[in-house]
């Protein structure tokens, strides 16, 4: 029996880097898999801070200040992601492969034209 093969598409509105972000864009943050560990990890280390600041009753011009400093500081160090490649933005992570808050390797691979294909738009 021969096996169907699908047309590729590469000129399709969620084929992004050979990726699919169909799911993605129908559910946005519906599949924890797809977030960017790096932001992540960004996020968490966020909530850790707002509770220390939260016991220590930091008021709101003190505790900026202090997060200003660490994000400095998290921002300086290596992400620790083996996937990271650098982009020319000035967003945290800097990443290529950072879409919003999506990494987007994290997507299932594009398996070709399929009931989603959608065309992008000219221009």
């Amino acid at each position: 029996m021969s096996q169907i093969l699908r047309l590729p598409a590469p000129a399709c509105r969620h084929n992004v880097r050979g990726r699919c972000d169909y799911e993605e864009i129908l559910n946005p943050g519906y599949d924890p898999e797809y977030r960017c560990r790096v932001l992540v990890r960004l996020q968490q280390v966020y909530d850790t801070f707002l509770a220390q600041a939260d016991a220590f009753d930091l008021d709101e011009s003190k505790a900026t200040g202090i997060w200003e400093k660490r994000f400095r500081e998290v921002c300086s160090e290596d992400t620790g992601c083996q996937e990271y490649e650098p982009d020319d933005t000035n967003s945290y992570p800097g990443c290529a492969l950072c879409l919003g808050d999506v990494c987007v390797i994290r997507l299932p691979e594009c398996g070709g034209r399929c009931r989603n294909y959608t065309p992008k738009p000219r221009g």
